[in-house]
């Protein structure tokens, strides 16, 4: 949970949209998943990478510059919910760096062209905290590890 997220978020990316819907209760506003545009040299970009990065803050995803946050939004909301197999229905908390770097790497190839859709691939932090995983879409199920020099 991040403290005073949504009024964080509010002062230095108005545009951030949180990707469940509807009014939220206050703490799970804190802990909900926002969807954010990060620029070079932005107070928000700073604020996730300075602050976040490696505290499990969320994940940077790649996409193409003129993909707007609403498509992307709509496409995330669809993969928010999975089927166990049991035929439930669960949360996938994929903007969480420790869940997404478990599940990705067993989709198979469909599986992860569909949950990635048009995102091209996803930054996550690694265990080890001078790397960074890239998962990319169309590629091996494995990530690339990359030193945090590399990926900046």
């Amino acid at each position: 949970m991040i403290d005073d997220l949504p009024a964080r978020l509010a002062q230095v990316a108005p545009d951030a949209a949180c990707l469940f819907e509807g009014a939220l209760d206050p703490m799970l506003s804190a802990a909900a998943p926002w969807l954010v545009k990060l620029d070079p040299d932005t107070p928000v970009t700073q604020m996730a990478l300075r602050d976040g990065w490696n505290g499990h803050w969320g994940i940077v995803l790649v996409t193409d510059a003129g993909l707007d946050l609403r498509t992307v939004r709509a496409h995330l909301r669809r993969v928010l919910r999975v089927r166990a197999p049991d035929g439930s229905s669960m949360l996938f908390r994929f903007y969480d760096p420790r869940a997404f770097r478990t599940v990705i790497p067993v989709l198979d190839a469909p599986a992860r062209k569909e949950f990635f859709g048009p995102i091209h691939g996803a930054y996550v932090e690694s265990r080890n905290p001078d790397s960074v995983l890239f998962f990319a879409r169309d590629g091996r199920p494995e990530p690339q590890a990359l030193p945090l020099s590399t990926a900046a």
